[in-house]
């Protein structure tokens, strides 16, 4: 798959370079054509068999001159010079040298119309075709359909593959094309797999000049992916000097690869009807024995759409919609997976920080300038099948209704606020020797739990009060807790960088208010019944004897308090006809209950002194 995914790593390059080159073929006053060009770049050689051009604005001689050795001027400024009306050959080959690989992609019947200044105002392939050869998988071979863009910049896009940014200096972002489409494709991957894509398409794409010509960074993150796949197996350097070379090579591709990542604003844009059989490679086997054990079988997958930027539902971000999965006898499926509003921006500046200083002392690390913003992470329609865990068994079956992540502004890395939903995560109890509470939930007849989950956390920095509102956690027709709090005294230090500072403001923290509510949705009845069966004992007399432990327990443990009889009271009734029990409790003193508070109780009844408690059962 490294192959595979150097070529498509290199694609967009490439066909940005094919667009670029090919208008900026020799143009005249006059219309006329030009046969066998040849333009050698090094690692990529573009050819031509044949091509027309109509209404430029240079001679023919004058454009060849541009392609001329020693001509003296970038491809950017050639790029600049071309004005033609229309440019069109019926074959255009594109050679690239991707290390051991070698690329050749065929476009056929091409047509460029109304370039003026360096700028294609529609481009069009009616096809093509690719090969790459020397990947560690085998040979491969795919079909292009249809390719158009329009407005596409020949300028900036040759001074973003070619040139570098001057040191220092930040350039800007500008738009490389206005529009791209494209009707499909399909690979073959070899020993790899396959892999195809319907309809795709985009706009609005741009880039800027980097620290490093795109297309020599392309190259080397192309030639380190093979390398890692062929040294996978190899011992790491054990020599202090080539451990410490490789280090650096290292940390010199890992601060090219975010300047890559740095250089590109992908727009909005969409992809749909993707197919790919991913086959996994064969296990290595000793040196001189045959392979052992059967290979793993190959991963099927489709996804019906794949969208970005503003073709996203939430108008950004990233989404994947109707993803299917097969690999041997396991099947699922992911109806939504997104995010909006998720960036590594400043993760990646952080990063680039530390890998280009010298003297990085990584006890001394705050690990939280790298954490990325999380905006909004969601996912929905979650269904999983899998053979049973034991002979004899039930199939495996897991399921999800919706997981949302969100976090709010964020100070020093650290959310503000937070809020996460999970709802209707179904999976099956599934019986072990290591686990002996599952078999007494599967004799009460629980063979799989419904979960929901649900936090909703906030920080209030004009009041210093962190709310939390609400937690919650259920299992559906067993019972669930909700719980509402303020705590007080929540300063911005918790959120400082000095990780002393932020315990200490953990430690002032204080408890204003509580609220807890447990809804029975029947598994009190289930335990009852569970100890009746274990102890051959009534299900009434049971109730009545935990009514009885509860009542005259936390009497005895609480004290004779208003509070405590209230609580001790609640409970009993609760457990006597379970329905839904609701504690609230607020602290006396107006500045909260803190953790020095809680530490100078000696005895439970304590508490009591300190806060006001509600309890009610119905």
């Amino acid at each position: 798959m490294t192959a595979a995914l150097s070529r498509r790593s290199s694609s967009l390059a490439g066909s940005a370079l094919v667009a670029l080159l090919w208008a900026s073929l020799p143009a005249a006053a006059a219309d006329f054509q030009i046969d066998d060009v040849r333009v050698d770049l090094g690692r990529m050689t573009l050819r031509i068999p044949k091509v027309t051009v109509k209404g430029s604005n240079l001679e023919k001689d004058a454009f060849l001159a541009l392609f001329a050795s020693g001509n003296g001027e970038s491809a950017s400024a050639r790029a600049a010079k071309l004005t033609a009306a229309e440019i069109s050959a019926p074959e255009l080959i594109l050679d690239q040298d991707l290390g051991e690989q070698k690329q050749s992609t065929t476009y056929r019947d091409l047509r460029l119309t109304d370039i003026r200044d360096g700028r294609i105002a529609h481009g069009e392939s009616a096809g093509g075709a690719l090969t790459v050869t020397g990947a560690p998988t085998g040979p491969m071979k795919g079909t292009l359909k249809r390719t158009a863009f329009d407005g596409f910049d020949l300028k900036q896009t040759a001074r973003v593959l070619m040139e570098k940014a001057a040191p220092g200096q930040e350039e800007p972002f500008l738009p490389l094309f206005a529009r791209f489409e494209q009707d499909g494709y399909a690979l073959d991957l070899g020993q790899a797999g396959t892999m195809s894509i319907g309809r795709m398409s985009g706009r609005n794409f741009a880039a800027r000049v980097g620290p490093e010509p795109m297309l020599e960074v392309i190259e080397r993150l192309g030639k380190a992916s093979a390398d890692v796949e062929k040294n996978s197996q190899t011992p790491a350097p054990a020599d202090k000097v080539a451990k410490d070379a490789a280090d650096e090579a290292q940390k010199r591709l890992a601060l090219s690869a975010l300047g890559l990542l740095d250089t590109v604003q992908y727009g909005s844009g969409e992809v749909r009807d993707i197919a790919m059989r991913i086959v996994p490679p064969p296990k290595p086997a000793a040196a001189g024995q045959p392979a052992k054990g059967q290979p793993e079988p190959p991963v099927d997958m489709t996804i019906a759409r794949m969208a970005y930027g503003e073709d996203a539902p939430d108008k950004s971000g990233f989404a994947m919609e109707g993803l299917q999965f097969a690999s041997g006898p396991v099947r699922g499926r992911f109806d939504l997976v997104s995010y909006s509003g998720f960036s590594f921006t400043e993760s990646f500046k952080a990063l680039r920080a530390v890998l280009a200083s010298s003297n990085t002392d990584v006890d001394t690390l705050d690990f939280r300038q790298f954490i990325p913003k999380i905006g909004t992470v969601r996912l929905s329609g979650m269904a999983v099948d899998a053979p049973p865990m034991m002979p004899g068994k039930d199939p495996i079956k897991l399921s999800l209704g919706t997981f949302e992540l969100r976090g709010g502004e964020q100070l020093n890395g650290v959310p503000t606020s937070l809020g996460l939903t999970i709802d209707r995560l179904v999976s099956p109890l599934v019986e072990s020797e290591a686990n002996p509470a599952v078999k007494d939930l599967i004799a009460m007849g629980i063979t799989a739990l419904d979960l929901s989950a649900k936090l909703d956390l906030a920080w209030d920095a004009a009041r210093n009060e962190l709310g939390i509102k609400p937690l919650s956690f259920g299992a559906e027709k067993l019972a669930r807790i909700d719980a509402n709090a303020t705590l007080g005294n929540v300063t911005k230090d918790l959120f400082s960088s000095d990780l002393a500072l932020a315990q200490v403001a953990a430690l002032g923290a204080t408890a204003r208010t509580v609220e807890i509510k447990l809804q029975n949705f029947g598994l009190v009845e289930k335990l009852i019944e569970n100890e009746a069966r274990k102890s051959k004992r009534k299900v009434e007399e049971i109730r009545q004897q935990y009514a009885m432990m509860a009542s005259m327990g936390l009497a005895a443990i609480l004290g004779p308090s208003e509070g405590a009889k209230t609580l001790a009271n609640a409970v009993s009734r609760f457990v006597a006809k379970p329905g839904t029990l609701t504690i609230q409790a607020s602290a006396k003193a107006p500045t909260g209950l803190g953790l020095a508070d809680v530490l100078t109780i000696t005895q439970p009844a304590e508490i009591f002194d300190k806060i006001d408690l509600k309890a009610d059962a119905q």
